[in-house]
């Protein structure tokens, strides 16, 4: 289906099914392990015994050598990118005092891996590669138990997780949060879901620290005339994958461009939206205010826009499939949606790491001890004054 409209921003309104997840957090902080067996077969289906996997040497073994050596591939590019970002402690000193930042690890982070009818390893290389590459001690992965994937297992094991959980939905990440006999809880929480898991991250988040709301997809490509119709309809077809809630719009400035993407997308079931523009500086415009999971840049010199983008999870430059971010570029697949990527962006290694800022201000400057009492004075802390005072021999 097609509309020539742009599209509506898309609230992600967790609304009807809160009281569902609310009860069901509660059901596994009251409940521990029990708790957990029981919803598994309630919302799964699978019978546990124990909701740790522990048969993850038997099945990474069944990996096949070719995709083991994909994966050891993509791993590679991944901790290429993280390590190149990951930033570096920093000292200083002005008006006699020493100041910096040193960055500290996460102790402990879940990672939770999506399953059900499909299995998604990407996911676990996407949250875990960055997470090692910050030096996080401790990695736990959930994922459904309906099917667990010998390929998750593989990249457990390379990422050196400490234990795999049989958790899916809600459950897992309420075990995450608040931990329960077998699953242990943890200092932040990671992963995209669906509408029921990301409620539950967003009832949790009061309590341990979580990625964001991820979902669903977002996918906007500016293009122009010198743009390849049959690429900018794969790519959009490639995003429709996700589902029928994916959001995803095409906006150039070739009226030629548009009607050739919507004959042939017309008869799709998916909904497309293509809207022509009369430059690209509108189009960029408009790509800002969507604030998209994924913004393509299908033009001549990419690079002359891309330093105008201020709202976007990640940008695929040129003649670039999304779809390479989505595994194997090296930016990440865990990526705001919602508009989220107004104040956020995708998952990286920063996102396992705590700045810890520390002053050494034994013999600071006159002027900045004067201006440090005056402020304490003018807030009403006479204490603060004083012991800033006594300290430096001015009281």
């Amino acid at each position: 289906m097609i509309s020539l409209e742009l599209p509506r921003a898309r609230p992600n309104d967790f609304t009807k099914v809160l009281p569902m997840v609310e009860e069901i957090i509660r059901e596994v902080r009251e409940g521990g392990d029990r708790a957990l067996i029981e919803l598994e077969e309630r919302f799964d289906g699978v019978k546990l015994d124990s909701v740790v996997e522990d048969r993850v040497d038997e099945l990474a073994s069944r990996v096949p050598r070719e995709l083991r050596d994909a994966i050891d591939h993509i791993y590679e590019q991944l901790v290429e990118f993280h390590s190149s970002i990951k930033p570096r402690d920093f000292a200083g000193r002005s008006r006699g005092v020493e100041y910096g930042v040193v960055w500290r690890p996460i102790r402990r982070v879940g990672i939770y891996v999506p399953g059900g009818g499909r299995a998604y390893p990407s996911t676990l290389l996407m949250a875990g590669v960055p997470a090692r590459v910050a030096g996080v001690g401790e990695i736990y992965v959930a994922t459904p138990p309906s099917r667990i994937d010998p390929v998750i297992c593989y990249i457990s094991k390379k990422l050196g997780v400490k234990r795999l959980y049989r958790l899916g939905g809600v459950q897992a990440i309420a075990a995450f949060a608040y931990g329960t006999e077998s699953v242990i809880k943890v200092d932040k929480v990671v992963g995209p879901g669906n509408i029921y898991v990301q409620a539950a991250k967003f009832l949790v988040s009061k309590d341990v620290g979580i990625d964001g709301i991820e979902g669903p997809t977002e996918l906007v490509i500016i293009a122009d005339e010198s743009t390849n119709p049959r690429d900018v309809i794969l790519d959009m077809r490639a995003q429709a994958e996700h589902g029928p809630a994916t959001l995803i719009v095409l906006i150039s400035t070739s009226r030629e461009l548009i009607n050739e993407v919507a004959n042939e997308l017309r008869s799709d079931e998916n909904m497309y939206y293509l809207v022509e523009v009369s430059s690209a500086d509108e189009a960029i415009e408009i790509a800002n205010e969507l604030a998209p999971e994924h913004l393509s840049l299908y033009v001549r010199d990419p690079h002359r826009y891309l330093g105008r983008v201020v709202n976007a999870g990640a940008v695929s430059l040129g003649r670039t499939p999304p779809a390479i971010i989505d595994y194997a570029a090296g930016p990440n697949h865990i990526l705001p949606t919602n508009q989220w990527a107004r104040f956020r962006g995708g998952l990286t290694v920063y996102d396992f790491l705590k700045p810890i800022m520390y002053a050494n201000a034994e013999e600071p400057g006159e002027e900045l001890v004067k201006s440090a009492m005056a402020l304490a004075r003018h807030e009403g802390f006479e204490l603060h004054a004083r012991s800033i005072g006594v300290r430096y021999g001015w009281e």
